[in-house]
């Protein structure tokens, strides 16, 4: 009789401590897989992504460390904090590298394994400091300051003109050839707008014809290298990065480098 109390005791001990053990003992499990995902503006560019566990839904960081999203329309955007909060930005994930822009990477917390003393070697003493000749003459050292490059566009109406034509305009990038600035609207628009050195040319779609950018832009190529040629005009590495900051600020997406096939 006493054996089969005992036993009782036994189990029901056993029973309540496995009710307890999911909430006090058994963590969560958070796998982290990378998912393929295609970038629509891009034909044929694909990348990887994953999500940890304490990111918000609908962010996925890339494998450089760079948090991302998807908007309404399907394009994958890169992220910026506001504070320890996310939001989307207007830089289009592909179209430049994102080290050159004003985003951080995503940094995931990290707790420290152990603790190790390391031995500290005291640094020698400083020589004795050299006695100046009266008679000698000395000359300060010159410092020189590398001037901050600012573009001509910049202070140009005729090209800061178009950070107003948002009703015309959602997106902006640099045509591969020639190399200049483009900005269109939507994945048909009806019209190109074309930095040429000088002005903006406007190619518009033609009358009742629905046509992608490629398809608009094609016949106008030679027209268009003509002009730019005409103007002396040349485009600098260094103007796309301060272009795609600028862009943003106009609340356009930036689509990086563009060409006749992959516009």
């Amino acid at each position: 009789m006493v054996s089969m109390r005992r036993t009782i005791l036994i189990v029901l001990s056993l029973t309540v401590l496995l009710s307890l053990l999911p909430s006090t003992t058994i963590a969560a499990t958070y796998v982290v897989e990378p998912v393929l995902v295609a970038q629509p503006v891009y034909a044929g560019m694909s990348f990887y992504v994953y999500r940890p566990y304490n990111m918000p839904s609908g962010w996925f960081v890339t494998f450089d460390g760079y948090p991302i999203t998807r908007t309404p329309a399907g394009v994958w955007v890169y992220g910026s904090y506001n504070g320890t909060l996310l939001s989307p930005t207007s830089f289009v994930v592909g179209s430049i590298s994102p080290q050159s822009l004003p985003i951080v990477q995503y940094v995931p917390s990290a707790r420290v394994s152990s603790m190790q003393s390391l031995p500290v070697t005291p640094l020698p003493p400083l020589p004795a400091p050299i006695q100046p000749d009266p008679g000698a003459y000395f000359f300060a050292e010159t410092v020189t300051v590398a001037p901050t490059y600012v573009p001509d566009w910049t202070t140009q109406s005729s090209f800061t003109s178009i950070g107003t034509w948002n009703k015309m305009i959602d997106r902006m990038g640099i045509l591969e050839k020639p190399r200049v600035p483009i900005a269109w609207k939507g994945e048909r628009p009806e019209a190109l707008f074309v930095w040429t050195g000088k002005s903006w040319y406007q190619i518009q779609a033609r009358p009742g014809v629905s046509e992608k950018p490629s398809e608009m832009i094609k016949d106008h190529l030679y027209a268009l290298t003509r002009m730019v040629k005409n103007n002396a005009y040349q485009w600098k590495d260094a103007d796309t990065a301060i272009l795609a900051n600028q862009a943003a600020v106009w609340g356009y997406l930036w689509m990086g480098r563009i060409s006749p096939s992959n516009l």
